[in-house]
């Protein structure tokens, strides 16, 4: 993908004064500076070759306009240089020269002479180090455009995006680690500024993901999506984050739950590990596989003529009947019991069939007998909470939600819960505005 397109030419080198001001007339040798007010021209020192190099080339641009012809001329110039005064004005010469002949190559030599100058002004060569890099990077040349804007950044230039040109820079040369600093950069002067830069954003998680640095590329978005509610950067975002981590079957469910909720499923890949995560000890939660699976066959993103699909969700099709049979009677018997864990896995079942109100009750009452343990003695009081917090959420009570993701203490699903607590903060939002809207009564 091309990113910055003739990049150097938009940036137009405004050619400078013809005449420097120095020179009173082309015919006549410099004059001597004037004092007070009028001595705006500091004092130059040029040597006699260079002048009578000089003259005759600016003649032939400024009287006679034949920019060509100056041109043909200039090398003349360029062998009487005899110091820094004769070298600043040989560049601005050439600039001029090049200026109407469109001559990007000539006016690049300008540019060199004026770095080269200890008589250029500061803010000057800033500017045209700036200007050199520019060229080099609509040139292709990445590692001129890399030295000469690092050079001008340091110098105190901050414009021209130059941090995003640094960055590119380095990603043409396969220095990604350095380009993921340099758009760093960036973002934080996008930010300074105002709201982010959406490009760099995305740049920097492409960069980090490129690098198998999958986290970073997650966090990256974390600014987007917390920004707006996008499906395609919540997508991004959530198909980073999973692949930035080791998820037990459990986390990757809930995982896929947000980017399910977020409308972020995007490839048959995701809704394969949706499901998955759903069976991996048997068809546990047949009403959440059968509407998963007759979502994406809606979307056309999965076909039914995929055997893996259609047998899946025969399947749980087949085991969906029963579990709706039994599915009232399991209520008061998890209720009872005197272990959370059978609170925990009823009201799994009640959330996949989309009954959060009956869940949140469930897993309520297991948090109640805690430490919630499995089977095997393992403690299941964070899942439980976390999906305490998710019912919430889908039952609108924000603020609970927040209650139960900010008591979360495993790594993982702290984790996770970063981006539910985001995906609450756009709903409570989206609820919020109609209400906002409305005038009172």
């Amino acid at each position: 993908m091309k990113l910055v397109s003739k990049f150097a030419l938009a940036l137009s080198l405004v050619a400078v004064s013809a005449a420097p001001a120095a020179f009173a007339q082309s015919d006549e040798k410099p004059k001597k500076e004037k004092k007070g007010k009028e001595a705006a021209a500091p004092k130059r020192n040029y040597s006699k070759p260079f002048i009578a190099a000089y003259l005759p080339v600016l003649n032939l641009l400024s009287k006679s306009k034949d920019a060509a012809a100056a041109k043909a001329e200039f090398p003349k110039v360029i062998a009487a240089i005899g110091n820094d005064d004769d070298r600043y004005e040989a560049g601005i010469l050439a600039i001029n020269i090049g200026a109407p002949l469109k001559d990007l190559a000539f006016q690049e030599q300008g540019i060199d002479l004026l770095i080269a100058s200890a008589t250029t002004p500061a803010d000057l060569k800033r500017e045209y180090t700036f200007r050199k890099g520019a060229i080099g990077y609509d040139g292709k040349r990445f590692a001129d455009a890399e030295k000469h804007m690092i050079d001008a950044y340091n110098m105190g230039h901050r414009d021209n995006n130059i941090e995003f040109l640094i960055s590119n820079a380095m990603s043409q040369q396969g220095k990604d680690a350095d380009a993921i600093v340099w758009i760093s950069k960036a973002i934080a002067a996008s930010k300074a500024a105002g709201p982010v830069n959406k490009t760099y954003v995305v740049r920097a998680a492409i960069l980090s993901a490129k690098a198998k640095n999958y986290g970073a590329a997650a966090n990256f978005y974390k600014d987007l999506i917390s920004a707006e509610n996008n499906p395609d950067y919540w997508h991004d975002a959530l198909a980073f984050f999973d692949r930035s981590r080791d998820f037990n079957p459990e986390e990757t469910l809930d995982i896929m739950r947000l980017m399910r909720a977020t409308d972020g499923i995007r490839f048959q890949q995701e809704y394969a590990a949706y499901l998955d995560s759903l069976s991996y000890i048997g068809v546990r939660y047949p009403a959440e596989a059968v509407s998963l699976l007759d979502e994406g066959f809606a979307k056309g993103l999965i076909s039914r003529n995929n055997v893996t699909f259609s047998e899946r969700y025969n399947e749980a099709k087949a085991r969906l009947v029963e579990d709706t049979r039994t599915l009232a009677g399991t209520i008061a018997p998890a209720k009872a019991s005197p272990k959370g864990m059978l609170a925990t896995l009823t009201g799994d079942s009640f959330f996949s069939h989309k009954d959060y109100k009956t869940a949140k009750e469930l897993y309520e009452s297991a948090l109640s007998k805690t430490p919630v343990l499995d089977k095997d003695g393992g403690d299941q009081t964070d899942r439980t909470r976390f999906r305490l917090a998710m019912s919430k959420t889908m039952l609108g009570d924000y603020a609970g939600a927040k209650t139960d993701f900010a008591m979360i203490t495993g790594a993982n699903r702290k984790a996770i819960a970063e981006y539910w607590l985001m995906f609450i903060d756009h709903r409570a939002k989206a609820a919020a505005t109609p209400a906002a809207a409305t005038p009172a009564t």
